[in-house]
C-alpha cells in the first residue's frame, strides 16, 4: 500500500487547478515558463553523484 505524501498531493492538486483554469480560458495564469538549468546546481548534482557512486563502489554495490 502506498504511503500518502501530502506534498506530492498538494502539488498535484495545484497543477490540476491551474490546468482547469487554463482550459476554462482564464488569462490570469500564464503558461509555465521553461526554466534553464542552473550551472551551480548542475555542478553540485554531478559532484554528489560522483560521491554516491564512489561510496557504492566502496560498499561493493557499484
Amino acid at each position: 500500500m502506498k504511503k500518502f505524501d501530502p506534498d506530492k498531493n498538494s502539488a498535484g492538486c495545484y497543477a490540476a487547478a491551474i490546468e482547469a483554469k487554463r482550459l476554462r480560458g482564464d488569462k490570469h495564469y500564464p503558461p509555465a515558463a521553461e526554466r534553464l538549468p542552473d550551472p551551480e546546481t548542475d555542478r553540485e548534482m554531478k559532484r554528489l553523484k560522483r560521491a554516491l557512486d564512489r561510496k557504492l563502489r566502496e560498499a561493493g554495490r557499484g
